[in-house]
């Protein structure tokens, strides 16, 4: 049985091993700047980004993945409107695992969400098993390598600008 003397001294060792241990991880949140927390160091596979589309929806039109030039990320929400159809991009960090809720919808009907995560960012490329992305100076390209939406092609990159 422990006594009120010992009972004190347990809960006091118990909240300074606590604070103790929780201290290096507040502190290093705060010593990183925001946009720090987007660029996780991790291995995209080499042939990721081989044998991918060469073409990019762009809106409406369809132009040459060569026009855009990757560069480091510079945003968490993206969208492009096509033919009245939306898509949505929004992109989450959470103890440096990254998440990314893709939107599609249409007028007169029910937004579909699907959820992409154990992704991979690493400069200005995203990985995930089946999705790819490029970062650019203005937004993202965007390929799904299997959809179930029948409007989001594995055929094409997709353009979406930076919210």
């Amino acid at each position: 049985m422990i006594n009120i003397n010992q009972q004190g001294l347990l809960y006091s060792v118990l909240f300074l091993l606590c604070g103790c241990l929780n201290t290096p991880i507040a502190a290093s949140e705060v010593n990183h700047p925001a946009k720090d927390t987007h660029t996780q160091r991790c291995k995209v596979p080499a042939d990721a980004f081989n044998q991918l589309p060469s073409n990019v929806l762009d809106g409406t039109n369809v132009i040459a993945i060569n026009k855009f030039q990757p560069a480091n990320i510079s945003g968490t929400n993206f969208k492009t409107e096509t033919g009245g159809a939306s898509i949505t991009i929004n992109m989450r960090t959470l103890n440096g695992t990254h998440r990314i809720e893709r939107n599609y919808s249409e007028p007169g009907t029910e937004k579909i969400s699907t959820s992409f995560s154990q992704l991979c960012i690493n400069d200005s490329y995203l990985y995930g098993e089946n999705v790819r992305g490029i970062f650019t100076e203005k937004g993202i390209l965007w390929l799904e390598l299997k959809s179930e939406i029948e409007f989001i092609p594995s055929e094409l990159w997709i353009y979406l600008e930076r919210n």
